[in-house]
C-alpha cells in the first residue's frame, strides 16, 4: 500500500521516539478519516501507546450530580437554557455514594462529579468531602466543574479532590459565552493547586479545521495534563450546530492518535482517553473510558442498565443507555488490553470475561 512519503516520515520519526509537533499535528489531522495515511497514523498509535501504558487500560467513572437548565448556553449541549427541555434537581449524597460503590467494583480507579457551570460551592465541596469518608480511599475523586477560584480549589483539594477536568474548548467564546481566557486561567489554577489536570480535544465537530484542532490540542502539549484524549460532539436536537451532526469514530480515532503522538513527551500524561466510549479509539491509541454507570449487581436478577432518568451522563443526550464498567472492560479485552491500571499507573486487575454488559462498540 502507497503511504504518503511526508506521513511515511512523521510517523518513522515517532516510532524512533519523537513526538509530532503542531505542523504534524495538522498535516495528520488534514488527511481524510478514511485514507490509507489515515488508517496508519492510527495504526502507529494503537503500537506506541500499547508499548508506552503496558497494554493497560484505565476506567474513570462519570456521575453528573446535578443538572438544571444552564446559563453557560454552549451552542453544543443539551443543557443550555436556549434550547434544554431539562428541570432541575439533584442528586442525594446517598445516591452519589451507592454510584460510587458501583464504580469501584467495576474497577474504576476515580470517579468525575459533574454540575452545571454555575453551582453551589459550598455544597459541591461537603458533598466531596461527605464522599471521601464514605467511599473507598482508592477511588478518587476528580471535579468537572464551572471557572473556579485558586482558593475554592484548595478547599475541594482539602475536601479529598485530587484532580479536576477543565477544558478550554473547540471554539470557546464563539460556540459559547465562556472566556477562552477565563477557561485557561481556572486550568492554571488545578495545576498550581497542586491538583491533576484532566483535558480533551473537544467537542470535536465535523466542521472544525485540521488548525483548530491541533491549536486546542496543543494547550495540553504546553501544560501538565494528566489525561489527553479526544471526545465527539453529540447533535443535540433543537441546538445551534445541529445540522453540522457528527464526526465518524474514523474520524475520532484520527484525532486521539494525533494525541497520542503529540503527548509521547509528556512524562505527566499517565493515560488517552476516547469519549464516548468505543472499539475504534482503543485502537487508536486510548486507553481510557468514562463508563457512565458503574458494576451491574448480579445478585439482582432483575437487573436493568440505568438510563440516565435519576442524574446525567451523556447517555441522556444520546437517548441511550448508559454504558458500564462491564461494557468497558468487555470492549478492552475485546481489544486486547491486558490489565487495568491503578490510580498510579501500575497493573492491578487482569482483564477477564463478565456475564454482564454488551460489548459498545457502535455508540
Amino acid at each position: 500500500m502507497n503511504i504518503d512519503a511526508g506521513v511515511r516520515r512523521i510517523l518513522k520519526d515517532a516510532e524512533e521516539g519523537k513526538p509530532i509537533n503542531k505542523i504534524e499535528a495538522e498535516t495528520l489531522l488534514a488527511l481524510p478519516a478514511n485514507s490509507p495515511e489515515a488508517a496508519a497514523v492510527r495504526s502507529a498509535a494503537n503500537v506506541l501507546s500499547r508499548r508506552r501504558f503496558s497494554n493497560m487500560g484505565l476506567l474513570l467513572g462519570q456521575i453528573g450530580v446535578d443538572m438544571a437548565p444552564c446559563e453557560g448556553d454552549c451552542a453544543f449541549c443539551f443543557f443550555a437554557k436556549s434550547h434544554t427541555t431539562v428541570q432541575p434537581s439533584v442528586l442525594s449524597s446517598d445516591q452519589i455514594a451507592a454510584r460510587c460503590e458501583r464504580f469501584a467494583a467495576g474497577g474504576a480507579r476515580g470517579v468525575f462529579l459533574m454540575t452545571m457551570h454555575r453551582f453551589g460551592f459550598e455544597w459541591f465541596r461537603d458533598l466531596c468531602a461527605e464522599l471521601r469518608r464514605r467511599i473507598p480511599p482508592e477511588l478518587e475523586i476528580l471535579a468537572n466543574v464551572g471557572d473556579v477560584t485558586s482558593s475554592q480549589l484548595h478547599e475541594l483539594r482539602d475536601a479529598g479532590i485530587s484532580g479536576a477536568y477543565h477544558v478550554c474548548r473547540l471554539r470557546e467564546g464563539t460556540d459559547s459565552w465562556m472566556n477562552p481566557g477565563d477557561r485557561r486561567a481556572t486550568i492554571e489554577r488545578i495545576i498550581e493547586a497542586g491538583l491533576s489536570w484532566f483535558n480533551l480535544c473537544e467537542p470535536v465537530g465535523p466542521e472544525h479545521t485540521p488548525a483548530e484542532l491541533a491549536e486546542q490540542i496543543w494547550m495540553g502539549v504546553e501544560l501538565p495534563c494528566r489525561q489527553h484524549g479526544a471526545m465527539q460532539r453529540f447533535p443535540v436536537p433543537g441546538s445551534p450546530l445541529y445540522h453540522h451532526g457528527q464526526v465518524s469514530l474514523a474520524r475520532l480515532g484520527q484525532v486521539v492518535a494525533v494525541v497520542a503522538l503529540a503527548t509521547r513527551a509528556s512524562p505527566e500524561t499517565t493515560s488517552i482517553a476516547v469519549n464516548v466510549s468505543n472499539l475504534v479509539g482503543l485502537f487508536s491509541g486510548a486507553n481510557a473510558f468514562f463508563p457512565e454507570a458503574g458494576e451491574p449487581d448480579s445478585r439482582d436478577a432483575e437487573f436493568e442498565r440505568p438510563d440516565g432518568r435519576d442524574g446525567f451522563t451523556t447517555a441522556l443526550w444520546r437517548q441511550s443507555n448508559e454504558i458500564t464498567t462491564a461494557d468497558c472492560r468487555n470492549m478492552m479485552l475485546a481489544a486486547g488490553f491486558s490489565h487495568l491500571m491503578d490510580a498510579n499507573g501500575k497493573p492491578s486487575s487482569p482483564l477477564e470475561p463478565t456475564a454482564f454488559g454488551q460489548s459498545q462498540s457502535a455508540h
